[in-house]
């Protein structure tokens, strides 16, 4: 547990760009410490906390979630979603302001993902999957046309 915040704090210098004097003075204020690996426990959160804070605020970290459930699959506000994720929400409001779909909601293209992979919510969905929706909603909007 120890290196793995350890590991944290310097993967969060490196995407902070902090020179090795501005981490040092860092830690100093934050702990009273110069070196991650002369903490305790409780210090090195606090520290990997702080940065993970700064980074977020800087847009060069996400949002930490420690705790929840990560990965691809449990990804669901809008800017955690995928790039293809997005493309598939973009071809569904496009088919609605085109009169081709009447209920834009998510719950609607929850259902019409269900019908198309057999995969019960967008989220869910793999890559391939992804892609499957891409081409399927492309082609029904060439049919409206």
């Amino acid at each position: 547990m120890a290196t793995n915040h350890i590991a944290a704090i310097h993967a969060l210098k490196s995407k902070l760009q902090l020179s090795t004097d501005d981490y040092r003075a860092l830690l100093l204020n934050l702990t009273g410490k110069s070196s991650s690996t002369d903490m305790s426990q409780g210090e090195r959160t606090k520290v990997r906390d702080h940065m993970q804070g700064l980074a977020e605020r800087l847009g060069v970290a996400r949002p930490a979630r420690r705790g929840a459930m990560t990965g691809p699959q449990f990804a669901k506000s809008k800017t955690e979603a995928s790039p293809r994720e997005r493309k598939v929400w973009a071809l569904w409001h496009q088919l609605h302001r085109d009169g081709l779909v009447d209920n834009p909601s998510k719950a609607a293209l929850d259902a019409w993902v269900t019908r198309t992979v057999h995969v019960s919510a967008l989220r869910f969905c793999t890559p391939a999957q992804l892609d499957t929706c891409i081409e399927a909603l492309k082609a029904w909007h060439k049919r409206g046309e």
